[in-house]
């Protein structure tokens, strides 16, 4: 590795934390799935078994050291680091250490990822784990003698990505499966290490099982929930909004086009084939499966991305115009600024979407001053939080509790999650007090029984 390899590295580590750091400082009020991880530590929820436990675990320190939101944010934000440098790890692995070094520096100034590195959620830990397992199976598994015991390290590498999202099942078993194809010559060179690796592999995931066949009564309980949380309009929904949504605003200015050079790079194999048909294979296969279960968000896909991205280094470092390669730089400086320069805005953007819910949460803490209490909302996670009250998702009115002195009832209403409070007093009689909300976007009442008798 060169001196311009480590400092090109240096450099897209530091513009990765500087994004992360201003992101905890101007950080806004926590989204729904942070609430919910949040809670899941305080340990005052339901049981949301398709939660990932590692997220959980993450949040841990935070809710010790007081709760507040950079607390919270604090870890996930030092592990979400490491999709860089483990970005640097798999690009050297499969290709060379430039490759690695200049993954790194076009991931430090992907906005889908960066303006997301300190949010309290599992994708960016999750991600940087499966592309150092990555790395570690084409280092072990391309070697000409096969594989040392090094590759017992890809191992706790694919069970921490599981625990951290547990959405990384399919792509861990997509790896599982190609490697051995790929590389089926390598694993019989040294089975031993291999069957090692696969027996470390599942006694870690043992606890997994054992809790799901506790919580569900089998032993793919929890992932059966969780593969059916994400909603979808149709079977596919996910790909197609994959393939047609604008490429630059969806995976990033630098990303996008290195995607598809490294799709099109595909085409057209060196003599050493298998790394780059093997990480092929797996980035297609993340998108395909992951794009018939769900709805397409950026961060579920990630490792597709990453992937993508250093094959297309890859490929402009052996096709690409040579003419050309003095752009790279400037263009990746431009993108890390660019990022810089967004977070404020970005944030300030989520703080007005969120504002209002914590405001209303505000209020209804206010107001219980410590009595247990119940929130009915269409959105509950985020006031749970912020309240410390039980939760009633409102979907129908036929299932609300009846209202009751004690604990204390409350109802919340905003422009994104609006309630109709006469409509829901009407199917579940009450009296409803309205409360002083710091949002005119957010409405909270107070809800007691319709008479002494109910």
């Amino acid at each position: 590795m060169s001196w311009s390899d480590r400092r090109l590295l240096l450099a897209a580590v530091i513009a990765w934390l500087a994004v992360a750091v201003l992101a905890i400082i101007l950080g806004p009020p926590f989204g729904h799935d942070e609430s919910a991880f949040a809670i899941s530590a305080r340990g005052d929820g339901p049981a949301w078994v398709y939660r990932s436990y590692g997220v959980r675990l993450v949040a841990l320190p935070g809710v010790a050291l007081g709760g507040a939101e950079w607390q919270l944010r604090l870890i996930s934000a030092i592990l979400g680091t490491g999709v860089v440098l483990a970005v640097f790890a798999l690009g050297r692995a499969a290709f060379s250490p430039r490759t690695g070094a200049w993954g790194a520096a076009v991931v430090a100034g992907a906005h889908p990822l960066a303006l997301r590195s300190s949010e309290l959620i599992g994708d960016l830990p999750a991600t940087a784990c499966i592309l150092a397992g990555l790395a570690v199976l084409v280092g072990e598994l391309g070697r000409e003698t096969g594989p040392r015991w090094r590759l017992l390290a890809a191992a706790p590498a694919f069970a921490a990505a599981f625990y951290l999202r547990y959405g990384s099942a399919p792509l861990i078993a997509i790896t599982a499966g190609t490697a051995a194809l790929i590389w089926w010559r390598a694993i019989l060179l040294q089975p031993l290490r291999v069957l090692a690796t696969a027996a470390l592999f599942s006694a870690l995931m043992a606890p997994h099982f054992l809790q799901s066949l506790h919580e569900t009564g089998s032993l793919l309980g929890i992932l059966d929930v969780s593969s059916r949380m994400p909603r979808r309009a149709y079977a596919g929904e996910g790909l197609v909004t994959y393939i047609t949504s604008n490429p630059f605003q969806f995976y990033g200015a630098l990303v996008a086009p290195l995607m598809i050079c490294g799709l099109v790079g595909l085409v057209r194999l060196p003599g050493e084939w298998r790394p780059r048909v093997f990480l092929g294979i797996v980035a297609i296969g993340q998108l395909v499966a992951l794009g018939m279960q769900t709805h397409a968000q950026p961060r579920y896909v990630f490792c597709a991305t990453l992937i993508l991205v250093l094959l297309g280094i890859d490929a402009l470092e052996r096709f690409g115009p040579v003419r050309l390669r003095p752009l790279a730089l400037p263009l990746v400086i431009a993108a890390w600024l660019g990022v810089v320069v967004a977070v404020p805005f970005y944030t300030r953007f989520l703080s007005d979407a969120r504002r209002p819910i914590a405001a209303a949460a505000d209020a209804i803490r206010t107001d219980a001053a410590g009595r247990p209490c119940l929130v009915v909302a269409k959105a509950v996670t985020q006031l749970m939080w912020y309240s410390g009250c039980r939760e009633h998702l409102l979907r129908d009115f036929d299932r609300v509790p009846a209202w009751t002195a004690h604990p204390v009832d409350y109802v919340v209403s905003s422009r994104r999650i609006a309630v109709q409070i006469g409509a829901l007093l009407e199917a579940v009689p009450g009296t409803a007090t309205a409360l002083p909300v710091a949002s005119e976007n957010a409405e909270v009442w107070r809800v007691a029984p319709a008479s002494p008798t109910r």
